[in-house]
């Protein structure tokens, strides 16, 4: 039995030095010039929209009303040893939220935000996934929610040494059982967070009840005496190889010389601005027939600044690339041959138009896929984008998943 480990409530306070340096930085932009033709981001970020966010957040957006309202919530940082979990010798600093549910018994459930996105992607699902009632849901529904911040994200630490998912879901099982005492738990992820939790289930799959997932990252062993793809497969394989061709740039920088980018987008609010405006544009389900108008529908400005200065005030902006480095290094995404994730799986694919659909057959051969659903609407951000969509596919995954157990 492992001793139990405490966490120390924790307040979001940026010093007003810090605010006003920002205020100053931006007002110093200089903005490049802009190619003819990339009024549909064809070239990377639109410089009529980066003009006008850049604006907004030196003279309107409020950090102070965004700080209070995440603050609503009670937060937390717990120290855990890499060592202790045969890691590298470091000490990490976790950060999360704590949400306890309604009622006598509600379920653990841990909630992983990915890239370029941090526990603020949440924030409009944690009240009503743990008090539904209070929503016009069930209260037999309620979760205990647990938000944290990716290693080297946010308000979390910055690893000495980069570590992957393997290793993160190390320190998520540790803050589920030694920090917060649960026996066994629920969790639910997309993008980076979907590598973590598929990792989780891999790792401490006796543990875990059950897992909603909004991206399938595991990639089978289908070589080597391995079952043969089907057209379908291949079709869509073909597909997204298609798609990565024109939209991976950022993947192969920050998988390969992160280092070169930091030094930009930690010095530069606008260079950061630019660099992740770009896979919100992409990746969410943005209307793309004018610059921005899309954009300021699917991300109010006041939505993806607050998502912009968590990473500029924590400067975790290259901690956060370099885990592009980290997982492939780790094959955090490879399963050897015969293994398969046991744990009872749903998966959610959200629409972007710039995605091919994934087969079902495809998520079964690495996953105990116990429910599939393509959604109306919404994209890569779901939880940000379609908090109520969202909300309400998550209560309705877990309690058909734990039915079925």
């Amino acid at each position: 039995m492992h001793p139990s480990i405490a966490a120390d409530p924790f307040t979001i306070s940026v010093a007003d030095h810090e605010l006003a340096d920002l205020k100053q930085r931006l007002a110093n932009t200089r903005f490049p010039n802009e190619p003819d033709g990339n009024d549909s981001w064809d070239y990377g970020t639109n410089l009529s929209y980066m003009e006008r966010l850049i604006e907004y957040w030196r003279d309107d957006y409020d950090w102070r009303a965004a700080e209070a309202r995440l603050n609503r919530f009670d937060h937390f940082r717990a120290t855990i040893s890499g060592d202790d979990l045969g890691l590298p010798d470091e000490d990490h600093q976790i950060h999360f939220i704590y949400e306890r549910g309604s009622g006598k018994n509600p379920r653990p459930l841990i909630l992983t935000h990915g890239w370029p996105s941090t526990f603020a992607e949440f924030e409009h699902v944690i009240e009503p996934l743990a008090h539904p009632e209070r929503f016009g849901g069930r209260e037999e529904d309620a979760f205990d929610v647990i938000v944290p911040s990716l290693l080297g994200f946010g308000f979390s630490s910055k690893p000495r040494t980069p570590v992957g998912p393997s290793a993160i879901a190390e320190l998520w099982h540790c803050l589920m059982t030694r920090v917060l005492g649960y026996d066994r738990y629920c969790a639910q992820a997309g993008d980076w967070g979907s590598y973590v939790t598929s990792r989780l289930a891999l790792q401490h799959g006796d543990q875990l009840d059950a897992i909603h997932l909004t991206m399938l990252p595991l990639r089978p062993a289908i070589s080597g005496g391995g079952e043969p793809v089907t057209q379908e497969e291949a079709d869509w394989i073909k597909n997204m190889r298609g798609w990565w061709a024109q939209e991976e740039g950022y993947r192969v920088i920050q998988g390969t010389k992160p280092m070169a980018l930091a030094f930009a987008v930690t010095d530069s609010p606008a260079g950061l601005a630019g660099w992740l405006a770009d896979k919100y544009y992409r990746l969410g389900d943005t209307e793309k027939s004018h610059p921005y108008e899309g954009m300021d529908q699917r991300f109010p400005m006041d939505m993806i600044l607050t998502q912009l200065s968590i990473y500029w005030f924590t400067g975790t902006i290259n901690s956060a690339n370099t885990l592009y480095k980290a997982g492939p290094m780790e094959r955090t995404d490879k399963l050897k041959p015969g293994e398969r994730v046991t744990v009872p799986t749903a998966y959610s694919e959200y629409p972007m138009d710039v995605l091919p659909r994934t087969p079902e057959s495809w998520g079964s051969r690495c996953y105990d896929i116990k429910r599939w659903r393509f959604m109306e609407k919404g994209g890569h951000f779901a939880a940000l984008e379609e908090p109520e969509i969202f909300t309400r596919d998550v209560q309705d995954a877990f309690r058909e998943l734990l039915g079925k157990i």
